[in-house]
């Protein structure tokens, strides 16, 4: 039996900031301190996708996908992925790390 992946997060209801924070400290550890400006958007499936714009240690426009992990945490998945971050993958609330594989899909990693 395979195990549990994240599904989309459809509810947003008092999680923003959680999602600002898990955002921010996602970036801090994959290209360091940057300033950033959040816009969220609700997609035509219904999940949350955050468009951010990023200055400081690095400049960039990325774009996340919220996604809630079968133990309850909160994952923002970058789309599209860094291929560099791909190794290491991109740690949820609850401490889980996941990321794509080549083919696009979701996996957990460690």
């Amino acid at each position: 039996m395979s195990e549990p992946l994240p599904t989309p997060l459809t509810d947003l209801r008092r999680r923003a900031p959680m999602a600002r924070t898990l955002i921010r400290d996602v970036l801090t550890e994959m290209v360091g301190e940057v300033e950033i400006v959040y816009d969220f958007y609700r997609e035509w499936n219904g999940c949350w996708l955050v468009h951010v714009k990023v200055s400081g240690a690095a400049n960039a426009q990325l774009s996340f996908t919220l996604m809630d992990t079968p133990s309850g945490g909160m994952l923002a998945l970058p789309r599209p992925m860094p291929s560099r971050w791909r190794s290491v993958g991109v740690r949820a609330t609850d401490g889980t790390r996941w990321s794509l594989s080549e083919q696009g899909a979701l996996l957990r990693v460690g």
